[in-house]
């Protein structure tokens, strides 16, 4: 006798006499995977920003500058040089609200109603060629946070349809004193 059979007995299996032996089918068929071969073809959404329809595109960055205009108060100000046309001031609007969002200020500030001064050149395609402090604020940790801000924004948008110019250069003011109220 083995050592577990010495200690432990089996019980008998006895048969259940709810279950009811199931039939085995009489020779099971192989199961055949068939993959669908038909081609998917599907087209990409037509991008709604192309040269084809600029009447849609103004109209859409109208509505865009308008909310903006209406929904924040600005930490910035944007002086604009010469040519003050319309497309131009609501390019303007985009330009501070874009860095107006970018900015945050540092936790601590040594007297918040200085201004940091900067300059900002665009070129017609959106792209951020310049920007630099012309006249810091002698507090280090906003001047620092205002650098910052001008090396993280590196695009705004394209100019306005019509726009003749190749670039354009902004100069911003950013003031923590209003900032802080926003």
């Amino acid at each position: 006798m083995d050592r577990v059979e010495k200690y432990f007995k089996p019980e008998p299996v006895k048969p259940t006499p709810d279950l009811t032996p199931v039939d085995k089918p009489a020779k099971s068929q192989p199961h055949k995977v068939q993959p669908n071969l038909t081609p998917t073809v599907r087209t990409a959404p037509k991008n709604n920003s192309t040269p084809d329809n600029p009447r849609r595109d103004t109209r859409a960055l109208n509505n865009t500058l308008k909310n903006l205009r209406n929904n924040l108060s600005s930490p910035t100000e944007v002086t604009l040089p010469g040519d003050s046309t319309v497309a131009y001031a609501n390019y303007a609007s985009v330009v501070k609200s874009i860095y107006d969002q970018a900015w945050t200020l540092p936790d601590s500030i040594a007297n918040d109603d200085e201004n940091v001064k900067v300059t900002v050149t665009i070129a017609r395609d959106g792209t951020v060629i310049s920007a630099r402090i012309i006249e810091r604020a002698g507090d280090a940790p906003v001047d620092a946070s205002v650098q910052r801000t001008l090396d993280r924004v590196t695009f705004i948008a394209p100019f306005p349809e019509g726009a003749t110019e190749k670039e354009r250069t902004y100069t911003i003011n950013f003031n923590p004193q209003i900032k802080k109220s926003e």
